[in-house]
């Protein structure tokens, strides 16, 4: 027998009822908003979809959406609304529109001809144990030691002779003209900069001033188109250190050793081409000069231990074993610069300069450059030029070593006339290849090349009528067509 009233039952039917009501247009109105908010998102995926069909950027139909208009008829329309407020509100430069940092690096140089700066540059570039690795530390410490009492005067005076009365130093003018060029030719996208490894303006003050100037990504560029620990380590080594300490640290990429750069070689190219004339005709023979390291540097680079100079032709050709080792790399560069040029067998030589023998106690990669001058002279070379690859900017050794202390050398063993060929400096010919190497480096390491080569390709004539199967082998054209178109 119940014992509730009869209304009492009615009425909490009723209020049920409303309950369940209430329930019912609550689900209902979540349910609109959900649908609005993912018909919303999906139209944001739809619209960021539509480039690939009417030929605009994803960051261009963005930048419209932000502004309120529409991407096909230019109307205005109403913010879009997903729901989450002011968190939407878009207070920096969309990703692909933030400036880019392009950090040019190189070993430094004096900041003048005087003693004390030369001393000052030495101690701090032969201090590196990636320049001279001696074991253990208290044996470096005596080596250096006597370096210093003896190498800076001597330098100070080569260093006078090749000094610029206005400019300065060869390396640090030509490396300031290179980065201005090269800002000019890249646009405001980029912000272009020096940076030293023992001189100003240093890593660290480039580093710090690009992160000064809103810049968070930056391509570092070693400016020496092989790889060595003594230079390309070495400044790599001390970027990631200076990005380390940094509270933002900045993304860095680096871009590859372009010894074998199509851009590169034909740059090289029509510098020794305007020189000595086409397949060297207005000389008897090319000697091709790198910079010079120790053995050990090379041997260190193979992991098999079994292969970098245990032979006379480990560096005939780059494979596996070899593909870090700065000789073998020096010698791909020699034998396409031979090939490009037109050059027969015999008529081009290769040799290494700038060795620091430290009395016989290191051994340096060979053949040495200077014996090749006296070499040849007594071969009865009487018009010799010589090229120095792994130097794109020039120096005291490319200046001096070579243009001065060789020339004497070639000509007192019996020469006639020694050509100097000039380094890349910042030729308009390398300016223009060094930005699109540097194009290409940043369209292979974003998510879309595609997009990546396409906001470069107004600056790149002929780029336009490319179509998107041309684009995306531009970065890995081959060789030969890229350097002979």
């Amino acid at each position: 027998m119940s014992l509730v009233a009869p209304g009492t039952v009615l009425m909490a039917g009723a209020v049920a009822k409303r309950r369940k009501s209430r329930r019912h247009s609550q689900v209902a109105s979540s349910s609109r908003r959900a649908e609005k908010t993912v018909g919303a998102r999906a139209a944001v995926v739809m619209r960021a979809e539509e480039p690939r069909k009417n030929g605009r950027g994803a960051a261009e139909v963005a930048a419209e959406m932000r502004n309120g208009k529409n991407g096909k008829n230019g109307k205005t329309e109403e913010p879009l609304d997903l729901g989450l407020g002011p968190e939407l509100v878009v207070k920096v430069p969309p990703y692909d529109r933030r400036k880019v940092g392009v950090l040019l690096l190189n070993i430094g140089t004096p900041a003048s001809t005087e003693v004390g700066d030369v001393r000052d540059y030495l101690e701090k570039f032969l201090a590196d144990d990636r320049v001279i690795e001696i074991e253990p530390p208290f044996l470096k410490w005596l080596v250096l030691q006597f370096l210093l009492l003896v190498r800076p005067k001597s330098s100070a005076v080569n260093y006078r002779k090749i000094w610029d009365p206005v400019r300065g130093s060869p390396l640090l003018f030509h490396s300031l003209d290179l980065a201005k060029g090269l800002q000019e030719e890249m646009g405001d996208r980029f912000e272009v900069r020096i940076g030293m490894q023992y001189s100003s303006p240093t890593v660290d003050e480039s580093l710090k001033d690009l992160a000064e100037s809103g810049v968070d990504s930056v391509v570092l560029i070693p400016m020496f188109p092989h790889y060595a620990s003594g230079t390309t380590g070495s400044c790599l080594a001390g970027a990631y250190r200076t990005a380390a300490e940094l509270y933002c640290t900045p993304f860095l990429s680096v871009l590859p050793p372009f010894y074998g750069h199509r851009l590169y070689v034909a740059a090289m190219k029509k510098r020794i081409s305007e020189t000595i004339g086409e397949r060297g005709k207005n000389v008897d023979h090319i000697l091709f000069s790198f910079h010079g390291v120790p053995e050990e540097q090379c041997s260190r680079t193979d992991a098999t231990k079994s292969f970098c100079n245990k032979s006379a032709s480990c560096c005939s050709m780059l494979q596996k074993e070899n593909r870090n080792c700065y000789r073998a790399q020096c010698f791909e560069t020699a034998r396409l610069l031979a090939y490009e040029l037109g050059l027969e067998d015999g008529r081009w030589s290769i040799g290494f300069q700038s060795r620091l023998t430290l009395r016989g106690t290191i051994e340096w990669i060979k053949p040495y450059t200077d014996e090749g001058f006296v070499e040849l002279a007594k071969k009865g070379v009487k018009k010799l030029a010589v090229v120095a690859p792994s130097f794109t900017a020039d120096c005291v050794e490319t200046l001096e070593e070579l243009g001065i202390t060789g020339r004497e050398d070639f000509e007192a063993a019996g020469g006639e006339e020694l050509v100097v060929i000039p380094c890349l400096n910042s030729s308009e010919h390398w300016v223009k290849n060094l930005a699109q190497i540097v194009r290409e480096h940043i369209a292979e390491t974003a998510r879309d090349p595609i997009d990546a080569i396409q906001t470069s390709r107004a600056r790149q004539p002929g780029f336009e009528e490319m179509e998107e199967d041309s684009l995306q082998t531009a970065a890995q054209s081959n060789f030969q067509q890229a350097a002979r178109g």
